[in-house]
Formats: structure tokens, sequence, C-alpha cells
């Protein structure tokens, strides 16, 4: 072949390329032939039911299938007009095509879909044009009154958003595995051990917050401060001699010796002890065990002994008061 036939026949195969029918092009219009102004009867829709049906088992067909249906069909029976939304029928192809291992029990479903579509439709056929459908919308309303029927609501507007963030978060991982060439076997296995880690991480906290609250709290064993009561014990022994009661004055005169030692840190803080175990802690300090003694031989005498105190008993113990500091 010569280089002006070449030509010529390039030429036109161009032209016939250029003059060929859009729709041609058009896998969406191919497999359906839907027509965005198309209405169609009972008959029409039941036909399109079955062709979406046949269509559905071959595999290669289903994005174009998909791709070829409009949001609602415009279906009228007689004197009504109906708006069957495709959305279901199209999800679920979009189900077929994202999960190919999965497209036999995907099919099924939609099947079954179809089918019940197919059968309402062939009762709207049975259904007369001029039915008076007001007795019937008044029974379907006293059947969903009653109480067996009150919790089947429907979901509500965020239990939707929910479900489509969910459905949109597994599309764009399947779409990741799909881009890093990760087989469906390998993305489960991946997918079961994110969830079995969080889940011993979530038990591995919870563990430790109960460890936590079962674990008895340390207590520091601090002694909170005391104040001195010498000041206190000797007002009580003044005022108990003012009213003649020697004995309490007496009384009163013995713990305000103990008192002042305790707040010089001669003696230890310990109001169970005894005064004779009072007199041994003060062995390295013979002087100030000296007034003790004094004031101790009285007290127990007078306190413990039950022996009358008089006038002379205080005045003595007052004596070792002020060589003490006390006064």
């Amino acid at each position: 072949m010569g280089l002006a036939a070449r030509f010529g026949f390039c030429t036109l195969c161009f032209v016939a390329a250029a003059h060929s029918p859009a729709h041609a092009q058009n896998p969406s219009a191919a497999v359906s032939g839907w027509s965005a102004n198309r209405q169609l009867d009972l008959k029409s829709y039941q036909g399109e039911l079955s062709h979406i049906q046949e269509s559905s088992k071959d595999v290669n067909q289903v994005r174009a299938l998909r791709m070829s249906l409009p949001a609602a069909w415009p279906v009228s029976s007689g004197e009504r007009q109906y708006s069957v939304s495709t959305k279901e029928i199209s999800n679920a192809l979009r189900e077929m095509e994202l999960n190919p291992s999965k497209a036999k029990a995907l099919r099924a479903s939609l099947e079954t879909r179809l089918s019940t579509m197919q059968r309402e439709a062939a009762e709207m056929d049975r259904t007369p044009a001029g039915a008076d459908l007001t007795a019937a919308s008044a029974r379907l309303k006293s059947i969903l009154d009653r109480n067996e029927f009150q919790a089947s609501t429907g979901p509500s507007a965020v239990e939707i958003l929910r479900a489509r963030i969910a459905r949109w978060m597994v599309e764009q991982v399947i779409k990741l595995l799909r881009f890093l060439h990760i087989s469906e076997r390998t993305g489960n296995f991946l997918g079961w051990g994110f969830i079995f880690a969080a889940l011993v991480v979530l038990f591995y906290v919870v563990y430790r917050w109960l460890l936590k609250s079962t674990v008895a709290p340390e207590f520091k064993a601090e002694a909170p401060p005391v104040t001195s009561d010498a000041r206190h014990w000797l007002h009580d022994a003044l005022a108990a001699a003012e009213c003649g009661d020697y004995r309490e004055a007496i009384h009163c005169a013995y713990w305000a010796s103990v008192a002042r030692f305790e707040d010089i840190r001669l003696l230890p803080r310990d109001r169970a002890r005894t005064p004779r175990e009072s007199l041994r802690l003060l062995e390295q300090h013979p002087r100030e065990q000296g007034f003790l003694r004094v004031i101790t031989g009285s007290f127990e005498l007078i306190w413990y002994g039950y022996r009358p105190a008089s006038i002379a008993d205080w005045t003595g113990a007052k004596d070792q008061l002020e060589k003490m500091g006390c006064l």
C-alpha cells in the first residue's frame, strides 16, 4: 500500500470515529438504556428490575450497571405518580464492586430485595386506580399505634450520620489496603491484631486502676504539734487553792510540773506514763529530778493515798513550782 493510500485510509477512520454515535462510548447507557426524561409505567418498571437482576450476575457489568442507575425512577400507575429511590440497589452494587469475594452473598441479598420490589409492583398493578385509600391508611395507623409497635421507630438523624461516617471510614481503609496491595487475609489479620492490642491495653489500664484503688493509703506517723498546757494546769491549781480545794490544787500542780519538763524537752510527751517512770527519766538531770520528787511525793500521798491535803502541802508544792520557773 502506497503512502497516499495509507493517508487516505487513516483519514477515513478518523472521520468515521468522529461521526460515530455518542452513546456508543457510554457503557452505562449500553447496559441500561435509561434516559433521564423517560417515564416508566409499572410494566417498564418491572422490566428495569428484571434487567438489574440479570445484569448483576456478571461481575464485569456491576460498575457500569451502578453508574447507569438514576437517583430515582419516576413510575406512573394510572393517575398516581411514584418516585422509587435506587439508593439501596446502588449501595448493594457498590458493596459487590468493593468486595468481590462476597459478591455471591451480596447478590443473593440484592435479588431478594428486587423480588420484593417486583411483588410490590404487581400488587400496585392489581389495585384499582380510583380506590379509596383513606380506610387503608386509617387501618394502618391503628395497627402502628399498638403497644408492640411503639418501640419500632426508625433510626435517628444522629444514628444515620454515625452510620455514614463509619461506612466512609471502612471505604477509606479498603482503598488504603488496595493502594498498599494488601490482600484481604492480611488486612483481616492486621485488623484483628489491632483490636486485640487495643483490648490488651484497655485491660492493663483497668487492672492498674483497680490495683491502685485497692492499695491502702500510706499515713506518715507524724505527731501533731502539741501546745504547752503547763500554764493551763497552773491556772487550775491556783483556782483550786483559792477555793480551798488543796487536794485538786496538788493534783494540778503535779501535772503543771510534768508539762513544764515536757516543754523544755527533759521529758517526752506521754501522759500514760506513771509518776515513778517520769522520775526515772530525769536521772540525768538530778536538780530537776529533786524538784519533781518533792511534788510527786505529796501528789502520791494525797491523790492516790487519800491523805487530807492542807495549806502547808500546797505552799510546799507552790515553792517547787517557783523553783522550776512555772510561776
